[in-house]
């Protein structure tokens, strides 16, 4: 049998959006594309729900990149973030997360954006559960 090395997952599997859009999709959050302008490189991914202030969200790199999409391997922090009258502020702050990891940040700022948006938080399944 001759060795194979065709790729057995998309390459995409192995960037934030995926595991953003997971989680927010998890939590009943839809979310869509937006560049805020067009001088700024980064696109977002944008979280809406009526009568709440719309939520901002990005991830950032080691190497200085901030996209919603970057690869997981450069992930320094997820963010999530609202602009109101009163300021620009955290719903989620990754940065304040030594030991960041894509899946824990991507679900509990999912979590965090429920919250914000008074919904239900779902509960996670454990991975490790019988």
């Amino acid at each position: 049998m001759a060795a194979s090395l065709v790729k057995t997952r998309p390459g995409t599997d192995l960037h934030m959006g995926v595991l953003l859009r997971d989680a927010l999709a998890f939590q009943g959050i839809g979310v869509r594309v937006d560049k805020p302008w067009r001088s700024l490189p980064s696109e977002f991914l944008v979280a809406e729900r009526e009568g709440h202030t719309r939520v901002w969200i990005h991830a950032a790199s080691w190497n200085g990149a901030t996209h919603y999409d970057i690869p997981r391997a450069e992930l320094m922090a997820v963010a999530a973030v609202i602009t109101d009258e009163v300021s620009t502020r955290f719903v989620y702050d990754g940065f304040s997360d030594e030991n960041a990891r894509p899946v824990a940040q991507a679900e509990a700022m999912a979590a965090a954006v429920a919250r914000h948006f008074g919904l239900p938080v779902r509960e996670y399944p454990d991975p490790f559960a019988d």
